[in-house]
Protein backbone atom coordinates (compact mmCIF):
# COMPACT_ATOMS: atom_id res chain seq x y z
CA UNK A 1 0.00 0.00 0.00
CA UNK A 2 3.00 2.15 0.53
CA UNK A 3 4.39 1.59 -2.51
CA UNK A 4 1.66 2.18 -4.32
CA UNK A 5 1.11 5.63 -2.50
CA UNK A 6 4.48 6.58 -3.43
CA UNK A 7 3.84 5.84 -7.02
CA UNK A 8 0.69 7.67 -6.66
CA UNK A 9 2.23 10.25 -5.23
CA UNK A 10 5.26 10.33 -7.98
CA UNK A 11 2.70 10.36 -10.59
CA UNK A 12 0.74 13.07 -9.34
CA UNK A 13 3.95 15.34 -8.81
CA UNK A 14 4.86 14.22 -12.22
CA UNK A 15 1.63 15.30 -13.38
CA UNK A 16 2.31 18.27 -11.63
CA UNK A 17 5.84 18.89 -13.03
CA UNK A 18 4.57 18.62 -16.46
CA UNK A 19 1.74 21.31 -15.69
CA UNK A 20 4.33 23.85 -14.67
CA UNK A 21 6.88 23.24 -17.17
CA UNK A 22 3.71 23.55 -19.70
CA UNK A 23 3.15 27.30 -17.79
CA UNK A 24 7.05 28.27 -18.00
CA UNK A 25 6.77 27.51 -21.95
CA UNK A 26 3.22 28.81 -22.41
CA UNK A 27 5.37 32.12 -20.95
CA UNK A 28 8.09 31.38 -22.62
CA UNK A 29 7.06 32.82 -26.33
CA UNK A 30 6.91 36.17 -24.76
CA UNK A 31 10.20 36.59 -23.33
CA UNK A 32 11.37 34.57 -26.77
CA UNK A 33 9.41 36.20 -29.28
CA UNK A 34 11.02 39.68 -27.22
CA UNK A 35 14.94 37.98 -28.15
CA UNK A 36 13.18 37.10 -31.61
CA UNK A 37 12.10 40.75 -32.34
CA UNK A 38 15.65 42.05 -31.15
CA UNK A 39 17.89 39.66 -33.59
CA UNK A 40 15.36 40.36 -36.11
CA UNK A 41 15.62 44.31 -35.42
CA UNK A 42 19.52 43.91 -34.90
CA UNK A 43 19.45 42.39 -38.50
CA UNK A 44 17.32 45.46 -39.70
CA UNK A 45 19.37 47.70 -37.97
CA UNK A 46 22.57 46.42 -39.05
CA UNK A 47 22.17 46.93 -42.97
CA UNK A 48 20.48 50.19 -42.28
CA UNK A 49 23.47 51.14 -40.77
CA UNK A 50 25.54 50.71 -43.45
CA UNK A 51 26.83 54.24 -45.05
CA UNK A 52 25.74 53.47 -48.72
CA UNK A 53 21.84 53.12 -48.02
CA UNK A 54 21.72 56.73 -46.26
CA UNK A 55 24.33 58.47 -48.79
CA UNK A 56 22.33 57.12 -51.66
CA UNK A 57 19.22 58.46 -50.15
CA UNK A 58 20.90 61.83 -49.01
CA UNK A 59 21.93 62.34 -53.20
CA UNK A 60 18.65 61.57 -53.99
CA UNK A 61 17.12 64.21 -51.38
CA UNK A 62 19.84 66.96 -51.66
CA UNK A 63 21.77 66.55 -54.59
CA UNK A 64 24.59 66.41 -53.24
CA UNK A 65 26.23 63.38 -54.25
CA UNK A 66 24.94 63.74 -57.62
CA UNK A 67 26.83 67.45 -58.21
CA UNK A 68 30.06 65.82 -57.03
CA UNK A 69 29.41 62.53 -59.13
CA UNK A 70 28.94 65.19 -62.14
CA UNK A 71 31.78 67.24 -61.49
CA UNK A 72 33.68 64.28 -61.51
CA UNK A 73 32.52 63.02 -64.47
CA UNK A 74 32.87 66.19 -66.02
CA UNK A 75 36.82 66.28 -64.67
CA UNK A 76 36.89 62.83 -66.47
CA UNK A 77 35.69 63.58 -69.76
CA UNK A 78 37.05 67.58 -69.50
CA UNK A 79 39.90 67.50 -67.26
CA UNK A 80 39.52 69.28 -64.25
CA UNK A 81 41.25 73.30 -63.76
CA UNK A 82 44.48 73.83 -62.60
CA UNK A 83 45.10 74.48 -58.70
CA UNK A 84 46.13 77.38 -59.80
CA UNK A 85 43.28 78.82 -61.86
CA UNK A 86 41.03 80.84 -59.36
CA UNK A 87 37.47 82.94 -60.22
CA UNK A 88 40.00 86.08 -60.77
CA UNK A 89 43.34 85.43 -62.04
CA UNK A 90 45.73 87.74 -63.65
CA UNK A 91 46.21 87.90 -67.95
CA UNK A 92 47.59 85.78 -69.72
CA UNK A 93 50.59 86.32 -72.24
CA UNK A 94 52.19 85.32 -75.53
CA UNK A 95 52.61 85.21 -79.26
CA UNK A 96 50.07 83.64 -81.49
CA UNK A 97 50.53 80.49 -82.85
CA UNK A 98 47.57 80.14 -84.33
CA UNK A 99 44.30 81.60 -85.51
CA UNK A 100 41.23 79.90 -86.95
CA UNK A 101 37.34 81.03 -86.71
CA UNK A 102 37.15 80.09 -83.15
CA UNK A 103 40.03 79.83 -81.38
CA UNK A 104 43.53 81.16 -80.81
CA UNK A 105 47.19 79.21 -79.96
CA UNK A 106 49.17 81.11 -78.02
CA UNK A 107 52.76 80.37 -76.32
CA UNK A 108 51.95 81.56 -72.90
CA UNK A 109 54.83 82.78 -71.20
CA UNK A 110 53.26 84.52 -68.40
CA UNK A 111 53.96 82.36 -65.57
CA UNK A 112 50.28 82.34 -65.03
CA UNK A 113 48.57 78.94 -65.26
CA UNK A 114 49.73 76.59 -67.82
CA UNK A 115 53.20 77.05 -69.34
CA UNK A 116 53.38 76.59 -73.36
CA UNK A 117 50.87 75.96 -75.87
CA UNK A 118 47.45 77.20 -74.53
CA UNK A 119 44.34 77.00 -76.84
CA UNK A 120 41.99 79.75 -76.04
CA UNK A 121 38.26 79.25 -77.05
CA UNK A 122 36.39 82.48 -78.58
CA UNK A 123 32.64 82.74 -78.11
CA UNK A 124 31.24 85.79 -80.55
CA UNK A 125 28.65 85.91 -78.27
CA UNK A 126 30.61 86.86 -74.80
CA UNK A 127 34.46 86.98 -75.78
CA UNK A 128 35.82 90.52 -76.36
CA UNK A 129 38.89 90.93 -78.70
CA UNK A 130 40.04 94.67 -78.02
CA UNK A 131 42.50 97.16 -79.52
CA UNK A 132 45.18 97.71 -76.77
CA UNK A 133 45.29 101.93 -77.75
CA UNK A 134 42.02 102.70 -78.26
CA UNK A 135 39.85 99.62 -76.61
CA UNK A 136 37.62 99.11 -80.16
CA UNK A 137 36.59 95.81 -81.16
CA UNK A 138 39.29 93.97 -82.83
CA UNK A 139 38.05 90.94 -85.56
CA UNK A 140 40.08 87.85 -84.91
CA UNK A 141 41.02 87.65 -89.10
CA UNK A 142 42.60 91.18 -88.13
CA UNK A 143 45.24 89.03 -85.50
CA UNK A 144 48.55 87.77 -86.39
CA UNK A 145 50.56 85.02 -85.91
CA UNK A 146 53.39 86.00 -84.16
CA UNK A 147 51.81 88.92 -82.58
CA UNK A 148 51.84 89.10 -78.58
CA UNK A 149 48.04 89.44 -76.69
CA UNK A 150 46.94 89.06 -72.97
CA UNK A 151 43.99 87.16 -72.37
CA UNK A 152 41.92 87.11 -69.51
CA UNK A 153 40.70 83.45 -68.98
CA UNK A 154 37.80 81.64 -67.27
CA UNK A 155 37.99 79.39 -64.26
CA UNK A 156 38.42 75.95 -66.40
CA UNK A 157 41.40 74.60 -68.47
CA UNK A 158 41.24 71.07 -69.88
CA UNK A 159 43.94 69.03 -69.17
CA UNK A 160 44.24 67.92 -72.84
CA UNK A 161 47.59 68.45 -74.64
CA UNK A 162 47.89 71.84 -75.39
CA UNK A 163 45.17 72.28 -72.64
CA UNK A 164 42.07 74.58 -73.35
CA UNK A 165 40.03 77.37 -72.13
CA UNK A 166 37.72 79.93 -72.85
CA UNK A 167 38.91 83.30 -73.23
CA UNK A 168 36.51 86.33 -71.69
CA UNK A 169 38.82 89.11 -72.83
CA UNK A 170 41.83 89.39 -75.21
CA UNK A 171 43.83 92.33 -75.81
CA UNK A 172 45.60 92.52 -79.20
CA UNK A 173 47.68 95.01 -81.44
CA UNK A 174 49.82 96.09 -78.66
CA UNK A 175 52.40 98.88 -79.83
CA UNK A 176 56.11 97.73 -78.76
CA UNK A 177 57.13 99.36 -75.28
CA UNK A 178 53.00 100.00 -74.99
CA UNK A 179 51.48 99.81 -70.88
CA UNK A 180 49.00 97.13 -71.72
CA UNK A 181 45.50 98.04 -70.22
CA UNK A 182 43.88 96.37 -67.22
CA UNK A 183 40.62 95.18 -68.00
CA UNK A 184 38.83 95.12 -64.04
CA UNK A 185 35.31 94.10 -62.51
CA UNK A 186 34.81 96.60 -60.17
CA UNK A 187 34.72 95.77 -56.70
CA UNK A 188 34.40 99.29 -55.22
CA UNK A 189 34.65 102.77 -56.47
CA UNK A 190 35.46 105.10 -53.55
CA UNK A 191 35.47 108.69 -53.90
CA UNK A 192 38.28 110.87 -51.97
CA UNK A 193 38.29 114.04 -50.00
CA UNK A 194 39.86 115.38 -53.23
CA UNK A 195 37.15 113.87 -55.39
CA UNK A 196 39.67 111.91 -56.63
CA UNK A 197 38.49 108.07 -56.53
CA UNK A 198 40.41 104.63 -55.56
CA UNK A 199 38.92 101.98 -58.15
CA UNK A 200 39.59 98.19 -56.61
CA UNK A 201 38.78 95.44 -58.72
CA UNK A 202 37.50 91.78 -58.03
CA UNK A 203 41.28 90.56 -58.34
CA UNK A 204 42.05 93.20 -55.48
CA UNK A 205 44.00 95.53 -58.17
CA UNK A 206 44.17 98.96 -56.84
CA UNK A 207 43.97 101.69 -59.23
CA UNK A 208 44.27 105.82 -58.09
CA UNK A 209 42.02 107.33 -60.59
CA UNK A 210 42.05 111.51 -60.58
CA UNK A 211 39.15 113.63 -60.67
CA UNK A 212 39.83 114.77 -64.08
CA UNK A 213 40.43 111.10 -65.57
CA UNK A 214 39.12 110.57 -68.83
CA UNK A 215 36.03 108.51 -69.39
CA UNK A 216 34.58 106.80 -72.37
CA UNK A 217 31.51 105.04 -73.17
CA UNK A 218 32.40 101.19 -75.11
CA UNK A 219 30.81 101.27 -78.50
CA UNK A 220 28.32 104.50 -77.44
CA UNK A 221 27.43 108.19 -77.49
CA UNK A 222 26.19 108.11 -74.25
CA UNK A 223 27.86 110.55 -71.61
CA UNK A 224 29.56 108.84 -68.71
CA UNK A 225 31.33 109.77 -65.78
CA UNK A 226 33.25 108.43 -63.16
CA UNK A 227 30.02 108.21 -60.82
CA UNK A 228 28.73 105.85 -63.32
CA UNK A 229 31.52 103.01 -62.33
CA UNK A 230 30.29 100.98 -59.43
CA UNK A 231 30.62 97.85 -58.22
CA UNK A 232 30.03 95.50 -61.11
CA UNK A 233 30.56 97.49 -63.87
CA UNK A 234 33.71 96.12 -66.29
CA UNK A 235 36.43 98.64 -67.91
CA UNK A 236 39.15 98.56 -69.43
CA UNK A 237 41.88 101.08 -67.48
CA UNK A 238 44.85 102.52 -68.77
CA UNK A 239 47.35 103.38 -66.24
CA UNK A 240 50.59 105.48 -66.09
CA UNK A 241 54.01 104.64 -64.79
CA UNK A 242 52.96 106.01 -61.33
CA UNK A 243 50.31 103.82 -61.58
CA UNK A 244 47.50 106.33 -61.55
CA UNK A 245 44.43 106.03 -64.28
CA UNK A 246 44.80 108.01 -67.52
CA UNK A 247 42.19 106.40 -69.49
CA UNK A 248 39.19 104.51 -68.53
CA UNK A 249 36.58 102.76 -71.21
CA UNK A 250 32.98 101.27 -69.52
CA UNK A 251 31.34 98.62 -70.57
CA UNK A 252 27.70 98.70 -70.70
CA UNK A 253 26.22 96.60 -67.50
CA UNK A 254 24.87 93.01 -68.82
Amino acid sequence: MKKNYKAISLLIGGVMLVGFSGYALAGSPTIEAGRGQTIESAAVTEPAAEPETPAEETAEGTGTSGTILAGTEAAEKQGPAFPELAEEIPPIWGPVLSINEKTIMIDNQSGVSYSGEIVLNIDPEATRVLDAVNGFPVQLSDLKEGEIIYAYIGPAMTMSIPPMTTATTVICQIPQDFAVPSFLTVKSMEQQADESYVLTGTDDTVIQVPADCNILPYLTRNLVRLTDVEKGSQCLVWSGSDGHAEKIVLFPAE
